[in-house]
């Protein structure tokens, strides 16, 4: 394979190795894609490697990926093999993260007095899965893990309430990026390094967030949060979006509501309302660039655009200098163009 001058990788599968250094491995890399989403259930992997002896890779197989454009090799993807497909002259594995075996993972557990993020963190270590950073939730009185949902599904439902996502990134952690978590800033040259642009508005769905909890702890008292109220005027958070950002105690014209029994006072509802609210403001622009072999970035972090002509269409989306926040990371490495990354927003 002859890739863009000037990037390197390392493919390990298994008990298989393909690499572009002087220590080739014992097998030859004919293309490779990863991508992480934010929207997704996981992260995504495709190797392909050429026909060889020896037998194929297993499923269940652990394979990493680095990539290495002269600043040193950056980890891109660990996983393990899920499917391993044998053709006339190649052999393809298609691989997932540690997302993919929280899905399979039901434990059962019970908390008390925590906040939504200890409990993330908690059960990423009962799962066996490594936590990276993960942002702040508001308290939860009492939150019960039923071994029915998958790890997985419980640790989405209370990233949705610290107004985060989850991904696992290419070392293997699962992090949890929220709002005002600041990941690593890029900036890109429009006509030089950018290969193709697509943008467009992104039109929120719901302009405020109202949250709805339970208990009758605002109005009697923290003993009292246990009891069941039909006044919950006390356990109510909202907030909007604004002209500037998201605005706490306002609702708009088209509001998601939240229920969650597991709020049990009016500050911990108000501060799952801002969260929401404030990961709904941070996506103003949809779309992607396709720019030269980047392998350092990752979702969370920001993009800016630079030398963008004034005429552009995609200018006045990008007015002032706008920052874009990445939520979806492929590279892309082939025989006709070298490495690609394409960044979605």
């Amino acid at each position: 394979m002859s890739p863009r001058p000037g990037t390197g990788y390392t493919v390990k599968a298994g008990d298989y190795r393909a690499s572009s250094g002087r220590d080739a491995g014992d097998r030859q890399l004919l293309n490779l894609m990863v991508e992480i989403d934010l929207d997704s259930a996981g992260g995504l992997c495709t190797v392909e490697f050429a026909a060889a002896e020896g037998a194929p890779v297993e499923a269940g197989a652990p394979v990493s990926i680095s990539l290495d454009v002269g600043a040193g090799a950056v980890e891109v993807f660990t996983g393990e093999a899920g499917q391993v497909r044998i053709g006339a002259a190649s052999e393809r594995i298609d691989a997932w993260d540690a997302l993919a075996t929280l899905a399979r993972t039901r434990v059962a557990s019970f908390y008390d007095s925590v906040s939504a993020d200890f409990v993330i963190k908690d059960l990423l270590q009962k799962a066996g899965a490594k936590a990276g950073d993960v942002a702040p939730g508001p308290d939860l009185a009492q939150y019960a893990v039923h071994a029915g949902p998958s790890v997985l599904a419980h640790l989405q439902k209370l990233a949705g309430l610290c107004g985060a996502a989850l991904y696992c990134d290419g070392g293997g952690k699962v992090q949890v990026p929220g709002p005002d978590t600041s990941g690593a800033s890029h900036r890109f040259q429009y006509g030089e390094t950018v290969i193709a642009l697509a943008l467009q508005p992104a039109t929120p769905a719901y302009d405020s967030v109202e949250v709805w909890g339970e208990g009758a702890a605002s109005a009697k008292g923290a003993d009292k949060a246990h009891w069941l109220s039909t006044d919950l005027a006390g356990v109510q958070g909202k907030a909007a979006l604004g002209a500037s950002g998201a605005t706490s105690g306002k609702l708009g014209q088209t509001p998601l509501q939240l229920i969650d029994g597991a709020l049990r006072s009016g500050d911990a509802a108000q501060a799952a309302a801002d969260y929401c609210t404030r990961a709904l403001a941070e996506r103003t622009v949809r779309g992607h660039l396709d720019v030269f072999a980047t392998p350092a970035v990752r979702p969370g972090d920001t993009v800016t655009l630079d030398k963008l002509p004034s005429n552009h269409p995609a200018a006045r989306l990008l007015a002032g200098g706008a920052t874009l926040r990445v939520r979806r990371v492929r590279h892309t490495l082939d025989r006709a163009r070298g490495l690609v990354t394409r960044i979605g927003f």
